[in-house]
């Protein structure tokens, strides 16, 4: 974004302490440390920062502006005051975002949104300019930030959305206003925050109050039947089995090595690969078919799309080597996408197959059960090895060797170290390991280990 202190001014309910409203900034920065000379520096505060210690940073680096809660006057760049930095974030990226005739597709749900939204903006590039979400930053920061990024040139914006409390979704949506939204699925996450899976519906769902004109859906979907879809928006259906807009005609699975899928798209056929393995990529894939058919993509572009998408490392990546086969899955964890990452690691046409699970994080007062279900799907699974780390390992353990499994194949590993020593007792040729947990729990060192031993 570029622009005038004036036209924040005129967005948020901003005060100019100081400075000239004339001045120009060349765009906006929430880091002191990567901001680059001319641009605005917002400076938030969080339970573990608060940008406010480092004004002075930013004006040394060559800040044109400061946006503050603190009234603090400076003589070198114009400081503007607001009740909370974070709100006016927001605030001026909606204001910009309207400026720009580009149409947006959000992207939410409780698993699958970093996969759809990259096979949606890989379509929607085929068909113009596009803007993406980068990486996963779909919070109240990352989302207006990749919105100040709209240029003229820029025909779509595909801005994928997420949330662990209550009426996140709606901000973000209210700064984005997408024309079609996705939302791929609810279930049980971010429980800490958002309460009950009542508390994640009403979250997800309203995605769909701010947007313009469809939303895209799967009807059979666990939960979707509490979603009310409001009757200004087409409804684009994606679904396992027909009727739907968007299903699969066959589905021929190559193992780790992806799926071919012939799609129905309201009444044309494509056949399309995708990279990834496992019929929860298949639903992704479907429900990105969808995004494009609301779109008015026409369905040769949108199984070109599908194929040439890339997906982020840590999300079901499939590394191969002479001596073992890694599913790096470290990134996230709750129950649903834990399902279906035992499910393809089941699949696998290994000989030998071991999982290395850590704590599903945000669980609430679920966690205890969620994490004794895991146990009982692992048992299910017939793997030969489990590895459990983490707070709720005992818990995984006592339930997978209460559903049958063989307690020589079990091992609680409090440590990083106690990890490798198991993993170093049941690696051979022919082995597959699963690699999950939520990101805190750090699991993308043993995938560095795995790596560094294969």
């Amino acid at each position: 974004m570029r622009g005038r202190i004036q036209d924040i001014l005129d967005i948020t309910s901003a005060k100019l302490v100081s400075g000239n409203p004339e001045t120009m900034f060349s765009g906006v920065s929430t880091d002191s440390r990567l901001l680059t000379r001319g641009e605005l520096f917002v400076a938030l505060s969080g339970v573990n920062f608060d940008g406010h210690a480092f004004i002075n940073e930013a004006i040394d680096r060559g800040a044109a502006g400061i946006l503050a809660m603190q009234a603090a006057e400076s003589a070198a760049v114009p400081v503007i005051q607001v009740a909370d930095t974070l709100v006016a974030l927001g605030e001026i990226a909606g204001g910009y975002r309207r400026r720009f005739g580009a149409r947006i597709i959000g992207i939410t749900g409780s698993t699958g949104k970093t996969t759809v939204k990259e096979m949606v903006a890989a379509i929607m590039t085929l068909a113009g300019p596009t803007l993406k979400t980068q990486k996963n930053y779909n919070n109240l920061i990352g989302v207006p930030m990749r919105l100040l990024d709209l240029k003229p040139e820029h025909v779509y914006a595909v801005i994928e959305m997420g949330t662990n409390s209550p009426g996140e979704i709606a901000r973000l949506t209210a700064m984005a206003a997408p024309e079609v939204s996705v939302l791929t699925n609810i279930t049980p996450s971010h429980l800490n925050g958002l309460g009950t899976i009542e508390g994640v519906i009403a979250e997800k769902k309203s995605i769909f109050s701010g947007t313009t004109r469809a939303a895209v859906f799967n009807p059979r979907s666990p939960y979707m039947d509490a979603v009310k879809i409001p009757e200004r928006l087409k409804p684009v259906t994606f679904c396992l089995e027909s009727p739907a807009d968007v299903y699969p005609v066959e589905i021929r699975s190559s193992g780790l090595e992806g799926t071919d899928i012939v799609i129905g798209l309201q009444g044309q056929q494509r056949r399309v690969h995708i990279a990834l393995p496992g019929m929860h990529n298949v639903l992704n894939t479907l429900a990105a078919a969808a995004a494009g058919l609301a779109m008015d993509i026409d369905p040769d572009t949108i199984a070109a799309g599908i194929e040439a998408a890339t997906f982020p490392g840590m999300r079901s990546e499939i590394i191969v080597s002479e001596k073992l086969t890694i599913i790096d899955d470290s990134y996230n964890a709750n129950p649903a996408s834990m399902k279906a990452a035992l499910d393809m690691l089941a699949s696998a046409p290994h000989t030998h197959k071991i999982a290395v699970l850590g704590d599903m994080l945000e669980l609430g007062q679920e966690s205890e059960r969620f994490h004794a279900q895991l146990g009982a799907w692992v048992a299910q699974t017939r793997i030969d090895h489990l590895v459990v780390t983490g707070a709720f390992a005992p818990v995984i353990a006592k339930a997978a060797l209460a559903a049958g499994m063989d307690g020589r194949a079990v091992s609680v590993a409090p440590t990083l170290e106690d990890i490798q020593a198991a993993l170093d007792q049941h690696l051979k040729s022919e082995t597959i390991v699963l690699v999950k947990a939520s990101r805190g729990i750090k699991l993308d060192r043993v995938v560095g280990y795995l790596k560094a031993v294969a």
